[in-house]
């Protein structure tokens, strides 16, 4: 009998630690999918990758990334208070690699962000010339940055003029151009006969270089190269930004798109999936929305798609399956019809008696109009990365 007691003692002494590995491997794994959902709910626009291994003297390990400092100050205290012992090893983005310049400015027409550090992987989205960046880390050639609707990607080095805050404040208060046309260039001398220094997309943004003469205005790129600008396209950033949101303007970038062709992650009119598209049409409005089609339906002020006949030009209408999934988003015209890329940039209605009728899930509408300034849609102008906030 005695044999039998001191076996099941000694199998209950043994059996302690693995158990108290286990709760707190339960622990930890819980605060850091806590502090996730509460911090980091969508991977595309903040980053929280991090992992607790318990080592054999009960110690947490805590290693991974996290762009947010207040993320991780509050994993920390949340293991503080389970009583839990750790050791921090997570790595702070911006990477400290990166001293200082930690900021950057576009120099292409339209760069490219892709899933990962290599010309292989998808590509999520793009930024065009003169978009600001926020730099988080470096791989070889290759830059982990995030846009001004908070998208974060890897972006070619060679794409990007990395700037400190001097540099990035100059810029902020510096005179600069927006381009207004749809497409065009900068040449290499004030007359339209000069070589081409770069092509243009509307919505791109230079530094002003000196005063417009003859119907061109000079200008400099973050990169340091120069060139000219004709004056009736483009116009001065802050008093562009400084303008009401105008529909007008929205539907006409919309509908000088017609026919493009659709482009998985592309937002500039010179090609552009669903979302980009409306993204493309509103920022040359002034106004920054979110990325993605799903992102963009949890903003604004949400309708119900049985009410589609109340609708705005340039409400936003939203697609998907019929679970609820969004995956396609379009921009309201008017009489029922509205102009998506899909395949191609074109016109459909939401009228079921309508000869261009498209039998979609239709899921919900959103009105951005009257919700600037909430979260997911921002002016340009009350953008703290293109103007200093007074």
């Amino acid at each position: 009998m005695l044999k039998v007691i001191f076996k099941t003692f000694c199998c209950i002494l043994f059996s302690l630690p693995v158990m108290t590995t286990n709760a707190q491997t339960d622990i930890v794994k819980t605060a850091i999918q806590e502090t996730g959902r509460q911090f980091a709910p969508d991977s595309r626009t903040a980053i929280f990758s991090i992992s607790g291994e318990i080592s054999d003297d009960s110690l947490c390990i805590l290693k991974g990334r996290c762009d947010n400092r207040q993320a991780v100050d509050a994993l920390l205290q949340r293991l503080n208070q389970a009583g839990v012992k750790y050791v921090d090893n997570i790595q702070m983005l911006p990477d400290k690699e990166l001293g200082t310049l930690n900021r950057g400015l576009v120099t292409v027409c339209c760069a490219s962000l892709r899933s990962g550090s290599r010309h292989a992987a998808e590509m999520m989205t793009q930024a065009i010339l003169g978009t600001p960046l926020r730099i988080l880390e470096r791989d070889k050639e290759w830059l982990l940055v995030q846009t001004p609707d908070n998208y974060i990607g890897w972006i070619p080095a060679n794409s990007v003029s990395l700037q400190d805050d001097a540099g990035w404040n100059t810029w902020k208060e510096a005179p600069r151009y927006v381009y207004t046309a749809y497409q065009g260039f900068v040449y290499d001398a004030p007359n339209n006969h000069a070589g081409i220094v770069s092509d243009m997309v509307a919505g791109a943004i230079l530094q002003a270089n000196g005063k417009a003469h003859k119907g061109f205005v000079p200008v400099i790129f973050p990169d340091g190269r120069k060139g000219f600008l004709k004056s009736n396209e483009c116009c001065d950033l802050a008093q562009w930004a400084a303008r009401p949101l105008d529909m007008k303007i929205v539907v006409q970038t919309a509908r000088q798109m017609m026919g493009s062709t659709y482009l998985w992650g592309g937002t500039s009119v010179k090609g552009a999936d669903c979302s980009g598209f409306v993204k493309t049409a509103y920022f040359c409005g002034g106004v920054i929305l979110s990325r993605d089609a799903s992102q963009q339906a949890l903003t604004g002020e949400i309708i119900p798609a049985n009410r589609w006949r109340e609708c705005h030009t340039g409400d936003l209408l939203f697609f998907g399956n019929a679970r609820g999934r969004v995956d396609h988003v379009a921009l309201y015209l008017n009489n029922g019809e509205y102009i998506h890329c899909s395949g191609r940039v074109k016109i459909n209605s939401l009228d079921p008696t309508a000869a261009n009728y498209r039998p979609d899930d239709f899921l919900s509408i959103s009105r951005m109009e009257n919700r600037i300034g909430t979260p997911g849609i921002t002016a340009v102008k009350a953008h703290p990365w293109y103007f200093n906030q007074k």
